[in-house]
C-alpha cells in the first residue's frame, strides 16, 4: 500500500485552537491547529458521526459538538466517556512552505484523486503519525 502528501490548507487558513474539515475524494477529515502542531483525524465521531471539526479544542482533545465525548487528537482513543473502546483514524500531517499536508493512503484517497484537497469553509512544526483505528458505532 502506497501513500501520498496530500496538500490540504495554508496554515494561516486554520485559526489556533480551531478544526476545519477538508474533503479527499468521499473522506471527511478534520485538521486542527494547537499551535506548535498540526494534527488530523476522521471527521466523525465514533459515538453517532458528530463533526469533530466543529468540535471544541482542548489540550490534544477535541470535545464532540453533539454528545460530548472526548477524543485524544494524537492517538484517536476516547477519552471521554471512560473506558470506551472506540476510536477514530488518525493522519499524519507536516508542514512545507505554509501548507499543511496530510498523508494519505490510496485506500482513503479517491481513484480520480488530483493531489490536492478542498477545505471547507473556508515554523517548524512536529510531524505526527497516521495510526488505523476500528471503527465503533454506540447507540
Amino acid at each position: 500500500m502506497s501513500n501520498e502528501w496530500i496538500r490540504v490548507a495554508y496554515c494561516d487558513d486554520i485559526p489556533l485552537r480551531e478544526g476545519r474539515e477538508v474533503v479527499i475524494g468521499n473522506r471527511s477529515i478534520a485538521v486542527f491547529n494547537l499551535g506548535a502542531k498540526f494534527l488530523a483525524v476522521d471527521n466523525r465521531c465514533p459515538h453517532r458521526g458528530g463533526p469533530l471539526a466543529d468540535g471544541i479544542v482542548t489540550g490534544d482533545n477535541v470535545v464532540c459538538p453533539l454528545h460530548g465525548w472526548k477524543i485524544d487528537l494524537q492517538h484517536g482513543n476516547v477519552q471521554r466517556p471512560a473506558e470506551t473502546p472506540a476510536c477514530v483514524k488518525t493522519f499524519a500531517t507536516k508542514v512545507e512552505a505554509g501548507m499543511l499536508l496530510l498523508e494519505i493512503s490510496e485506500l482513503a484517497s479517491c481513484p480520480a484523486s488530483t493531489g490536492h484537497a478542498a477545505v471547507a469553509e473556508g515554523g517548524s512544526l512536529e510531524t505526527s503519525k497516521e495510526r488505523p483505528c476500528e471503527d465503533l458505532r454506540f447507540s
